[in-house]
């Protein structure tokens, strides 16, 4: 009777462990996982910042003036 109160003793504790273990990996992903979206959110900011100055620039170079004509009915 003695022994098998040992082996759920010990049983119990090394569940109690692997848990703590488990939960400890958990806390650690999670951790992980918000700074990969803070970097992911940060790459996302950049490539759309060099979208719109690449559109920019060709919109910049090619300007659309009016273009003043002496065919007008005056």
């Amino acid at each position: 009777m003695i022994k098998n109160r040992e082996s759920a003793a010990r049983s119990r504790a090394r569940k109690q462990a692997y848990t703590l273990e488990l939960e400890a990996e958990v806390a650690k992903l999670k951790e992980m996982n918000e700074e990969l979206q803070r970097k992911q959110t940060e790459i996302m900011e950049m490539q759309k910042d060099q979208i719109l100055e690449t559109v920019k620039r060709q919109r910049g170079g090619k300007r659309q003036c009016l273009r003043r004509t002496l065919t007008g009915p005056w």
